[in-house]
């Protein structure tokens, strides 16, 4: 990597640890100090919803603990109201690891107006309102294991955000995200009641809507994982761009994977849409920061190629895991900060529904992120 890319990437010298590392670096982390910790999570019938929680709590260390708990009501219709037994259990899990050892905090978000309307995306960046909330949080570690992206895309965004514009004051927390990933559970977990319509996530929208842009191309990055063909011809019908570049998992778990997708989407990409085979583009499924990287890098190239017809309009889809949409979503951030003009296609559903029980039992990782605070002498 050239040293001007280098200073230029947010994300290139991080802190990722992941299995065995997962323990080893939260022992080490809250041993020593007096740290104060909060933890975000959403409530939900996902068997990983504790597991991150009950990891850290594991790893000890003195100071306040507090989980902020969010409950997302999907609507009277949402196929999600019939796990409510797995919801409770969750809940009794986590008030038991916090049982004379912190408080849990309860947030409902409203994911549809009274008129009809999405509005959990905008409600979403809402949770967390001002910089005051992080004030005497010494880490706040976001677990998005059991929340669905439109949640922990805005959530994570406003984080950042006000992390980033307090650091020159007394804003001081750490921010972390935490992911239990099980490609099988994924897969097995499955949108039901998909929106006809694909829109642009909020935060991540207005350089896409100016009437001065219009004319500018679009550049579309789809992260691909398995069974989305639907959300994906959505997501394109929103976006039109005259562009594409698909992102694939490789290396991944399983090695075949990257192939296995090329060969499912083979029809729709390179058939349909003329996606031309040199602009796919290859990330490790198991680190986040290579795909943002690897995104970044290619929003740079087409915007300095493009510069004389004032550069382009990138768009990024995500439809894979929580560890690679995560990836997306950083490249997104730093984009934006830096000028680009950059959006977030996504696509709504009405709720999951668990398609395999025989899943549960899947093998999951722990992986901790560490995206802003004091390794970075914010």
């Amino acid at each position: 990597m050239k040293p001007s890319e280098q200073n230029r990437l947010r994300w290139n010298d991080y802190i990722f640890v992941k299995g065995s590392d997962f323990d080893l670096f939260w022992e080490e982390h809250l041993r020593n100090d007096n740290r104060n910790v909060l933890f975000i999570l959403g409530s939900g019938f996902d068997p990983r919803m504790c597991t991150g929680i009950h990891a850290i709590m594991n790893a000890a260390g003195k100071g306040k603990r507090e989980c902020l708990l969010i409950e997302y009501d999907e609507g009277d219709d949402s196929p999600s109201k019939n796990y409510s037994t797995e919801v409770q259990r969750n809940k009794d899990e986590l008030q038991k690891l916090l049982e004379g050892k912190g408080s849990i905090v309860t947030k409902q978000l409203q994911m549809w107006s009274n008129d009809g309307r999405r509005i959990g995306a905008r409600r979403a960046s809402e949770i967390i309102s001002d910089s005051s909330v992080l004030n005497g949080w010494n880490d706040i570690i976001v677990d998005v294991s059991a929340l669905p992206r439109g949640i922990y895309f805005p959530l994570l965004t406003k984080l950042l955000y006000l992390i980033d514009e307090g650091s020159q004051s007394q804003t001081k927390s750490n921010l972390h995200v935490v992911v239990t990933e099980d490609v099988l559970l994924d897969k097995s977990i499955q949108e039901e009641g998909i929106d006809e319509t694909a829109c642009y996530l909020h935060g991540f929208s207005s350089a896409l809507e100016r009437e001065a842009t219009a004319g500018i191309p679009v550049v579309w990055i789809p992260v691909l994982g398995e069974g989305k063909e639907t959300q994906l011809i959505r997501m394109y019908d929103n976006v039109k761009p005259d562009e594409i570049c698909p992102v694939l998992p490789s290396p991944s778990r399983n090695p075949r994977r990257g192939d296995n997708l090329l060969m499912e989407y083979r029809d729709l990409l390179f058939d349909r849409l003329r996606v031309e085979p040199q602009n796919v583009i290859y990330a490790c499924e198991h680190n986040p920061f290579e795909i943002y990287r690897q995104i970044y890098r290619t929003i740079r190239r087409y915007n300095d190629s493009l510069k004389p017809l004032q550069g382009c309009k990138i768009v990024i889809s995500a439809v894979s895991s929580k560890l690679l949409s995560i990836g997306a979503l950083l490249a997104a951030y730093e984009a934006k900060k830096d000028g680009y003009m950059i959006a977030i296609s996504h696509i709504e559903s009405h709720g999951y529904v668990m398609q395999d029980a025989n899943a549960i039992q899947g093998q999951h990782a722990l992986f901790s992120l560490w995206l802003a605070g004091e390794c970075y002498h914010v």
